[in-house]
């Protein structure tokens, strides 16, 4: 038992020497591809992508940033912001022609889309000439599809699966149960679910309190 455990020691060491370099390699490139003001942490399998026109100052991103893994992509000079603080789970995608406006304290659990536009035309003509152009043809990006502006405000809690669609303002404390499919605003301080989501709960800013305001003490904050 014990040289067992010596080898499934010695062969987790290797795959963690193996892995290194890529998990460098790809924080240096997120990096490059966002303009970030303050630390971050990059988890290897989470990439940032602006193209068809994007660039780094396209997509801001606060301080105290962790994106564990996914896809932030805008295109044709879609506005991304993220504000202070937030967190972004496993297999989430923010996808950006328009504008995307996430506040502080925002979290995102696993495998949230955030989409403000169509990705293409739903008139099936338009479907029918996209489909014959070349895959990195100008026509197949977000451009010639419809976009409305996102905003998420400050200290919202979204839950794993859910969905943001476009033109949606989410307001401020507000939570996203699980597999929702968020089409219309959601009040501040309510919690939406549903397909498509539903308030089912308002004046979630009055329920009990469960920490006290002291707590940061003990991380000298």
């Amino acid at each position: 038992f014990g040289q067992y455990c010596k080898k499934t020691v010695m062969i987790s060491f290797v795959f963690k020497l193996i892995e290194f370099p890529g998990k460098w390699y790809n924080c240096h490139q997120v990096r490059k591809n966002a303009t970030f003001i303050g630390k971050a942490q990059i988890l290897r399998h989470a990439h940032i992508r602006p193209f068809r026109g994007s660039t780094a100052k396209d997509i801001i991103i606060g301080n105290d940033f962790r994106f564990f893994s996914g896809t932030i992509c805008s295109q044709n000079q879609g506005k991304i912001t993220i504000g202070e603080h937030c967190k972004i789970g496993y297999d989430c995608k923010i996808l950006c022609a328009n504008s995307i406006c996430i506040g502080n304290y925002v979290i995102l659990a696993d495998n949230i889309t955030v989409c403000d536009n169509n990705n293409h035309s739903v008139n099936p003509q338009d479907r029918a000439l996209m489909y014959q152009t070349p895959w990195n043809s100008d026509y197949r990006g977000w451009k010639y599809s419809q976009s409305a502006p996102i905003i998420i405000e400050n200290n919202v809690w979204i839950g794993s699966n859910v969905r943001i669609c476009k033109g949606v303002t989410i307001g401020q404390g507000a939570v996203i149960a699980a597999c929702s499919v968020v089409t219309k605003d959601v009040p501040a301080n309510s919690i939406a679910a549903g397909n498509p989501a539903k308030i089912v709960k308002t004046d979630i800013d009055q329920l009990p309190r469960l920490l006290s305001d002291d707590i940061l003490e003990q991380y000298g904050k």
